[in-house]
């Protein structure tokens, strides 16, 4: 009897416990939202993150800069991309000059970003692939100021925006795992 009793007692006890359970995906929401928390702009941390659904289910700091290490890539490589397409028609111009230099900025920063920083940031090497992160996200400000310098409007001031936001997240969020 007594040990029916203990068994029906420990059914018990789990059920109580399993019905307390918070889902997965509200786990890695809340943790999310902590963690940007600890960033110099929360909003924009989330808003980076929920680029890659992922995040909202990561329950560790690590993979979240992982995940932001990974957008701050993808973008830099997109980026590469539309200015390559967009120096196509504007080559032998001031312009096209404009765009050879954004071109060489991404392509710096794409290297970066994938042939050092992800490696070191899986090593374990936080600080060189948050100071690699920190200077990808200068990119666009080379490419603003090579329209500037010309004297038009750069018609990539919205993926440079893009680009220094995102590397900025992942810069933050590494710096979380570097112990002070």
């Amino acid at each position: 009897m007594a040990s029916t009793a203990r068994s029906v007692g420990i059914i018990l006890i789990v059920l109580i416990a399993m019905s307390f359970d918070i889902p997965a995906t509200d786990a890695g929401a809340t943790f999310l939202a902590k963690t940007c928390k600890k960033t110099t702009n929360p909003s924009l941390c989330l808003a980076v993150l929920r680029v890659d659904p992922k995040s909202a289910s990561t329950t560790t700091v690590h993979d979240l800069a992982s995940i932001a290490l990974q957008i701050a890539s993808d973008t830099a490589d997109h980026n590469a991309e539309v200015i390559h397409n967009l120096a196509k028609d504007v080559q032998g111009t001031p312009e096209g000059g404009a765009f050879t230099i954004c071109l060489g900025a991404y392509v710096d920063a794409t290297n970066d970003l994938e042939i050092d920083a992800r490696p070191g940031f899986d090593g374990g090497n936080y600080v060189d692939a948050r100071n690699l992160v920190l200077g990808a996200k200068a990119v666009g400000d080379r490419c603003e100021s090579a329209f500037k310098g010309i004297k038009k409007k750069s018609p990539v001031t919205n993926i440079d925006l893009q680009m220094t936001e995102r590397c900025g997240v992942a810069g933050e969020l590494i710096g979380l795992l570097i112990h002070k």
